[in-house]
């Protein structure tokens, strides 16, 4: 599968974001977002899979 453009340019932004981070609070912070946001992006491709 293939990202777009502007999916591209926003993985590449949080990366930027990540390395220009030091502080670990902020990061921890960060990875719980992302996480979140992963698994509700899971569960609505299920919930999808089984609308079909």
């Amino acid at each position: 599968m293939q990202l777009s453009l502007s999916q591209k340019f926003e993985v590449e932004s949080l990366k930027r974001t990540i390395d220009a981070t030091d502080n670990v609070q902020e990061l921890r912070s960060l990875a719980r977002e992302l996480a979140d946001l992963y698994m509700r992006q899971r569960a609505a491709t299920a919930w999808v899979i089984a609308e079909q």
